[in-house]
């Protein structure tokens, strides 16, 4: 089933079990009802071009902005508040970690941030070289993250060491970053047409898409401990699951060169995804294991 939705960005499971949408383009951040009614809630900033959502330990929603400099907290019953940046970085995505606060990149200056519930923002420096794009957080207290350019996972722990695990194979730009139930962590690898599986020592995995130069981008872990991702590639335009043993399961979108972006799973039976360019935001009922 597939809801109208001008351009949109990325999504996640609100508190109030709806589904919460950026805009991509335009200046809104929209809710889409259980029954399927779509409210707009227009931003408090112009141009900012939201970036990734979620759902805030606070019971808000939480967002970053790829321009403007801000992170905004929306409310459920729709009150904004913006939080502006020290360095106006532009954030693709957020995290929640096991110390309540949202985490999240600056790539543009090769630090990672971390806002808590109230507003307040700091910054952890990295390597010069480093380009935290998309984070993930673990239960043991970790911040992971891609570094697109510089081609490494990052690691922060909590008592404030970081370490970089280079791909094995160059040029592969990890993208999009998750966390799964076990505390592995899962990437795409948007150059590689790959998904990478990395533990807590470094050590990697990695997987071949079957479909050529399909672009995965966007990527979500379920509690079954199957990895369910996006295929951005108008030429791939598909939903595909991966299940631990390294079994996939690619499934089209009906709509042609989507680029669907955002996944979330909602349970292990709902996986909700954006299609930015189809200018849906589309659920699909996950198939019996196959």
């Amino acid at each position: 089933m597939s809801y109208s939705i001008d351009n949109p960005g990325d999504l996640t499971v609100g508190p109030d079990g709806a589904i919460w949408v950026t805009g991509h383009g335009p200046n809104y951040v929209a809710r889409v009802s259980a029954a399927g009614a779509i409210h707009l809630f227009a931003t408090p900033t112009q141009n900012g071009k939201r970036g990734g959502i979620t759902t805030g330990p606070d019971g808000n929603l939480w967002f970053g902005e790829l321009q403007g400099g801000h992170i905004g907290r929306l409310s459920t019953a729709g009150t904004f508040t913006m939080f502006a940046l020290p360095r106006s970085a532009s954030v693709s995505n957020m995290a929640v970690g096991a110390d309540r606060a949202l985490w999240f990149g600056e790539p543009e200056v090769s630090r990672l941030g971390r806002i808590t519930t109230d507003g307040t923002v700091s910054e952890i420096s990295l390597s010069t070289q480093a380009d935290p794009t998309f984070v993930a957080a673990a239960s043991d207290g970790s911040t992971w993250f891609t570094e697109p350019q510089a081609n490494r996972i990052g690691k922060y722990s909590r008592d404030g060491s970081v370490k970089e695990y280079p791909l094995p194979h160059t040029g592969s730009a990890p993208w999009e970053i998750t966390t799964a139930s076990d505390n592995t962590v899962w990437f795409t690898e948007r150059d590689g047409n790959r998904i990478g599986r990395i533990s807590a020592d470094g050590s990697m995995t990695e997987f071949a898409v079957p479909t050529p130069k399909a672009i995965p981008w966007a990527i979500a872990a379920s509690s079954t401990g199957d990895i369910w991702f996006t295929e951005f590639a108008e030429t791939a335009n598909r939903i595909t699951r991966l299940t631990p043993d390294g079994h996939f399961l690619e499934l089209a979108i009906p709509t042609p060169a989507s680029n669907p972006s955002g996944i979330v799973v909602q349970d292990p039976k709902t996986i909700w995804f954006v299609e930015n360019s189809g200018h849906h935001v589309s659920r699909l009922n996950v198939p019996r294991a196959s």
